[in-house]
């Protein structure tokens, strides 16, 4: 449990320093969406494209990954609507409340894939992401779309943006460079290496810097239902579907983390531009991020004791 604890700690204090950098107005306001923007479609594409090529791809299950990814975001929608009666919220709070059940946020995951299981923890993370960022996409949108208040949306647009984000487009570019990774030029690899190194610490100061902790002083049950959803039901779910698949070793460890990691912070942008209640969204993104480190270290701990039970 102490290591546990001792290895999660440095990458949550990145969080809070971001949080702390943003409030005190350092390096200014104007700093962090270029920040992110930049992380986002430079520094965590290479970091992909630069684990990918060199991984060794043959041990990693894709099909088996694949269908707990589709399982565990179909199942968590479904137990979603299913609940909706009872949550008595109106349509745009639902689609909040789905997204901040079923989405992931990839930056932690990728940060603890690399802490505790390394580059082939990093490249099965990377695979997993690219299955799964589409179809909780497609989900979430198709939710904004029928419970929303933003009226009608371009499907085309949709299909383009899941096409062209980056983070997938990084996990086809390193797949495709796998199988000649010796002919890559060394400079080239070189390059990739530098921007890798910084893609994971600036994105955990740009999830710091977009907590709001003022969204938290209403609708505090919604925020903290949702919450207990995500960060306790959802991982147990995931824990059934994973071992149900027979996913095991390293890719079960990998699943299971980012079934434990909070809402992404673009749900926030989603919910504000397809008519979703974007402040709910921000509160449940704070709460989630901040009890995280539970849910994290709870997986965490079962995990390692599952390996030497």
């Amino acid at each position: 449990m102490t290591a546990v604890f001792g290895a999660i700690t440095p990458i949550f204090l990145l969080i809070v320093a971001g949080h702390a950098f943003k409030r005190w107005g350092f390096p200014g306001d104007e700093f962090w969406v270029p920040a992110e923007r930049l992380s986002y479609f430079v520094f965590l594409p290479a970091l992909i494209i630069h684990t990918l090529a060199g991984a060794d791809l043959a041990g990693i299950r894709i099909g088996g990954l694949a269908v707990a990814a589709i399982s565990m975001a179909l199942a968590t929608t479904v137990l979603a609507l299913l609940a909706r009666p009872i949550l008595q919220t109106d349509g745009p709070a639902f689609t909040s409340i789905l997204q901040g059940s079923i989405r992931l946020n990839s930056y932690i995951g990728f940060a603890f894939a690399l802490a505790f299981y390394g580059t082939p923890g990093l490249a099965i993370a990377a695979v997993f992401v690219a299955i799964m960022m589409p179809i909780v996409n497609i989900i979430c949108v198709a939710a904004l779309v029928a419970y929303g208040a933003g009226g009608r949306i371009s499907w085309s647009r949709v299909t383009i943006g899941v096409a062209t984000n980056p983070l997938i487009l990084g996990c086809l570019a390193g797949t495709a460079l796998n199988p000649v990774a010796g002919a890559i030029p060394g400079w080239v690899t070189g390059v990739l290496g530098i921007l890798a190194q910084a893609a994971l610490p600036l994105a955990l100061l740009c999830v710091g810097a977009g907590l709001d902790f003022s969204s938290l002083r209403t609708r505090r049950s919604l925020i903290l239902t949702t919450s207990a959803y995500k960060l306790a039901i959802f991982p147990v779910l995931a824990w059934g579907i994973v071992v149900l698949t027979g996913i095991t070793g390293v890719s079960f460890a990998v699943v299971m983390l980012f079934a434990a990691t909070p809402a992404s912070p673009s749900t926030y942008v989603l919910a504000r531009q397809l008519g979703g209640d974007a402040d709910l969204m921000a509160g449940i993104v704070t709460a989630q991020t901040a009890l995280s480190v539970i849910s994290i270290s709870v997986v965490l701990i079962l995990i390692g004791n599952l390996a030497t039970g």
